[in-house]
């Protein structure tokens, strides 16, 4: 099926998410179906307009970040234009495949069918975790490589109307969404306090110009730092010289940091075969089994 335009709304804090968005323009426009891409903050910030109307289906893509999707994507939702019907489907990146993230888009769906979207394909892709844990280069290249499969699949799914969904106990899901309310209001805010930069910052100001909620200023020549940190990581991880310092929850900062657009270096990388879950995989690594298997011969 054939829609007139496909608008692809996303967020993206350390590139994960952006790089399944630019994978997923690739494989609709292969398939001759227009595509464009917004950053959702550069809508909330006035940097672009849309015009709504002229779509015929519009996709949704964010991280997970403490089992939802940030308050900047519901935001964005929130605003929306009511619709009668428009298609929609929704993606998310997460450090794991695993159940618990299944509930991180409910609230995205919930508003998209409240404003009559007809919110149908929700998926998610296991991507290389940025917060607190160092996954072996293998493992990210190879989750990348599954995830390159699965744009293929669903992009098939998303255009012949083929409904996915993630069901997750609703008990679980109140609890988890509580944890992630925490985490939005008040985790940011101590991750930020903690925050400062290195006598290395040359005060290019690419961390002021990109933070997504304008948190971050220059008061004279030093950077400061706001109140209002989603704690996407991005000015720790896109500083080009490594400056940007955080204080408090430090163990939260992988070093270094290979997920996001590195994963391009990772790819040409031919001393990584890529190849480091296994059915022999135990521990936490041998959730992401089934995962990789899903969609085998899809």
């Amino acid at each position: 099926m054939q829609d007139r335009k496909t608008a692809m709304f996303y967020f993206s804090g350390t590139g994960n998410t952006e790089i399944i968005a630019k994978r997923f323009k690739d494989a609709f426009k292969r398939r001759n179906q227009g595509v464009e891409l917004f950053r959702i903050e550069d809508i909330l910030k006035g940097k672009r307009s849309v015009e709504y109307g002229t779509y015929g289906l519009i996709g949704i893509g964010h991280p997970v970040l403490g089992f939802g999707a940030s308050g900047i994507v519901e935001r964005f939702v929130e605003q929306l234009p009511e619709s009668c019907g428009t298609p929609a489907f929704v993606f998310k990146t997460a450090s794991s495949p695993h159940y618990v993230n299944y509930g991180a888009s409910n609230t995205i769906l919930r508003h998209l069918r409240d404003k009559g979207y007809e919110a149908f394909h929700n998926s998610i892709l296991a991507m290389p975790c940025n917060f607190f844990v160092k996954y072996d280069d293998r493992l990210n290249k190879q989750l990348y490589m599954a995830a390159l499969e699965k744009v293929e699949i669903f992009t098939e799914e998303i255009l012949n109307r083929t409904p996915r969904v993630l069901r997750i106990n609703p008990v679980l899901e109140k609890v988890l969404r509580t944890v992630y309310y925490m985490e939005d209001k008040h985790g940011g805010k101590s991750f930020a306090k903690g925050l400062t930069t290195a006598s290395s910052c040359t005060l290019c100001l690419k961390c002021v110009g990109s933070c997504p909620t304008s948190n971050i200023n220059k008061n004279g020549e030093r950077i400061t730092f706001g109140q209002e940190c989603i704690w996407c990581m991005r000015c720790v991880y896109s500083c080009p010289q490594k400056a940007i310092q955080a204080t408090r929850l430090r163990s939260c900062v992988v070093e270094p940091y290979t997920g996001g657009h590195h994963l391009l270096k990772l790819m040409e990388d031919t001393d990584n075969d890529g190849h480091f879950v296994t059915e022999r995989s135990r521990g936490y690594y041998k959730h992401f089994l089934a995962y990789l298997k899903e969609d085998e011969g899809g």
